[in-house]
């Protein structure tokens, strides 16, 4: 695998990663809610939280090469969707490109890639709570190991073990 590829897939990891962190949560909160990041895991907690990200590895390597394969299917560079993606977001695509053709194939592009994450989101967490925790208890810890230094050294620290 050359670099280029490894820098899409981790592009898309991270993609990836927060669409299953926050899908489910940012239905729950109320608009404008602020939420209070728990950085108080158990032991066993946190050694289940590692254990199911890295058996979730290969899993959502699968699932980036679907996407990576929608974008050089419809030839569009990964960089390229992503700043469409965020002209999108911030409601001014007009101002990334005018070109309709180039809108079409984003938009035919980021339809199909959802589509592959909407499918791929429910597998992943029929993976986590196959593994014992709760997909709440998971996302709590993904938005813990963002925004603790606590917990992101304690789970870095983890992997870092079971790595050797």
């Amino acid at each position: 695998m050359n670099y280029s590829k490894v820098s899409k897939l981790s592009l898309f990891s991270m993609l990836l990663g927060i669409s299953i962190a926050f899908g489910t949560m940012a239905q729950q909160l109320p608009q404008g809610a602020q939420q209070q990041v728990n950085d108080n895991f158990s032991d066993e907690e946190y050694e289940k939280f590692v254990a199911i990200n890295q058996s979730l590895a290969p899993m959502q390597a699968e699932v980036e090469a679907k996407m990576v394969g929608i974008l050089e299917g419809k030839g569009m560079e990964v960089p390229r969707f992503q700043a469409l993606m965020q002209a999108q977001q911030q409601g001014n695509i007009m101002d990334a490109t005018d070109d309709p053709e180039e809108i079409n194939t984003f938009n035919e592009a980021g339809q199909e890639i959802m589509k592959v994450q909407q499918e791929s989101q429910q597998q992943l967490q029929d993976h986590i709570t196959d593994s014992g925790m709760e997909i709440q208890k998971f996302q709590e810890m993904s938005i813990a190991y963002n925004q603790s230094p606590k917990v992101k050294e304690k789970v870095d620290e983890l992997m870092a073990e079971q790595n050797q």
